[in-house]
């Protein structure tokens, strides 16, 4: 495979490297990352689901799924990838288990074969992690834990998973939220689940260059210390929070971002598509 150059990673071990296929996959990474030359398009999609999280990512060959919505998403999900000829989930990430962002699994999991799921180190609290729980169990699946930074790289794509770094924070639930970094050529794309002060300060020292051009908005758009030099330091041209009229993006996150020179888009007003040539990317809300 043809390599462009490389990105520094800032995580501490040893490397572990895998192949298959166009799919290489390095666990607790020290160095770089290379960044294969694009070879075709990386595309998103961020459903309307109200104060919920379901993002769909295709490369070539892949599929990847960073959360699962509410209940009553796990249907969409799976209609949507059927809508896409899409017969697998490869990868299915929980950034973390509040019942907005697991609670759509159980049907995910009943409606299309599932590769992988991948999932903070903490035990839920409420009823929708209980039936996750009991969902994984009956599909025979055991969840990988993520306890150290993990990259992917899937085609001409590379996904960057790093894991909450303290074993409890303030907040229980939304900061033990995995952060997924994208890149695709020239083009960085940021997840941030639910973070909020204290995950996003360990932020810096993992992903080392904050900067994307994209960003998923951490917390449905709600205000929380740190919210301001976090989307200072990443710096994003494009966003989406993912919301609704019932949850409304706080107001001080907006002008935070409209302040930084960022295009908003919030998923109360429809779902939110995203497509990158490696180059350039492109942005369309239906």
């Amino acid at each position: 495979m043809k390599i462009i150059p490389t990105i520094v990673v800032f995580a501490v071990g040893f490397s572990l490297l895998t192949s298959c296929g166009t799919n290489k996959e390095t666990v607790t990474t020290s160095g770089t990352i290379d960044v294969p030359e694009v070879t075709g398009e990386f595309e998103l999609e961020i459903l309307k689901t109200g104060k919920s999280d379901a993002i769909l990512l295709e490369t070539e060959n892949y599929t990847v799924v960073i959360d699962a919505g509410e209940k009553s998403d796990g249907k969409k999900i799976v209609s949507r990838l059927e809508e896409s000829g899409k017969e697998k989930i490869d990868y299915l990430i929980i950034s973390h288990f509040d019942q907005d962002h697991i609670g759509g699994v159980p049907k995910v999991l009943d409606g299309i074969e599932i590769g992988e799921i991948i999932a903070p180190d903490y035990e839920g609290n409420n009823s929708e992690y209980e039936n996750y729980v009991e969902a994984v169990n009956a599909k025979g699946i055991t969840p990988t834990i993520l306890k150290e930074t993990r990259i992917l790289t899937l085609d001409d794509t590379v996904f960057s998973l790093y894991p909450p770094q303290q074993k409890s924070y303030d907040e229980a639930d939304n900061d033990h939220s995995i952060v997924v970094s994208v890149i695709h050529g020239e083009n960085r794309l940021l997840f941030a689940g639910d973070c909020e002060t204290e995950r996003l300060a360990e932020l810096p020292e993992q992903l080392g260059n904050m900067e994307h051009i994209f960003l998923k908005v951490p917390h449905h758009g709600r205000y929380c210390d740190g919210m301001s030099g976090f989307i200072e330091s990443v710096k994003p041209k494009y966003s989406v929070i993912t919301c609704s009229n019932k949850a409304p993006a706080d107001t001080e996150v907006l002008d935070i971002l409209e302040n930084a020179g960022c295009e908003v888009y919030q998923t109360v007003n429809g779902a939110v598509s995203v497509v990158s040539d490696g180059k350039d990317i492109t942005v369309n809300q239906e």
